[in-house]
């Protein structure tokens, strides 16, 4: 369908990952429909369109709850201010690793006190790499139901992408413990001064 084929995709992927429909087969797809390099080329752009979206939902509709939460739960106000201080570096890593799905990590985010610029860079850095190799991986198989069974994650690619992952999930559970931990402390000392 040419053009009017890729801009239906792009909305279809655009509705789907906004409403928490998994990323991962819709970003096989298009390496089914377009290649590596065109469903890349396509993707990339319209999932940073998702997660803005979903961002910006956080930030306005959701924030109110967020700080009534963050009123109550120290740590997790800890970990609000990590992600304005250390946000890049975390969201990064976050993307990377892939622990948190796509769609709800960018409302979460959205909520956060993380930088909008920030965010948008690093998300995009982050999810370039689990892009390609999931659009490759769908440019191998020989239909729809391949991947939508699962069929089309096998291999050592995916092994590689799952040791990577694995390694970023370490290193952002660990920056978010050590931010988390000194903003915490910080806290209390600034607490403990007032006293």
């Amino acid at each position: 369908m040419g053009e009017t084929g890729s801009a239906l995709y792009a909305l279809i992927f655009l509705l789907a990952t906004v409403a928490f429909v998994p990323a991962s087969p819709l970003t096989a797809i298009a390496g089914f429909l377009y290649g590596p390099v065109g469903g890349t080329l396509l993707v990339s752009p319209v999932g940073m369109a998702s997660a803005t979206i979903a961002f910006v939902m956080g930030r306005t509709f959701l924030r109110p709850f967020v700080l009534r939460r963050l009123a109550t739960r120290p740590r997790q106000a800890a970990i609000d201010r990590a992600l304005a201080r250390d946000g890049f570096r975390i969201v990064l890593l976050l993307r990377l690793a892939s622990i948190v799905p796509f769609a709800p990590l960018s409302y979460a985010l959205g909520a956060s006190r993380i930088s909008a610029r920030n965010f948008l860079l690093a998300s995009w850095l982050g999810l370039l790499p689990g892009t390609f190799l999931y659009v490759y991986l769908g440019s191998l198989v020989s239909s729809v139901s391949d991947i939508l069974s699962g069929e089309a994650t096998a291999g050592s690619a995916t092994h590689v992408l799952t040791g990577v992952g694995s390694a970023a999930a370490v290193l952002a559970l660990l920056s978010i413990a050590h931010c988390a931990r000194k903003a915490a402390n910080q806290s209390i000392e600034k607490e403990l001064k007032h006293e």
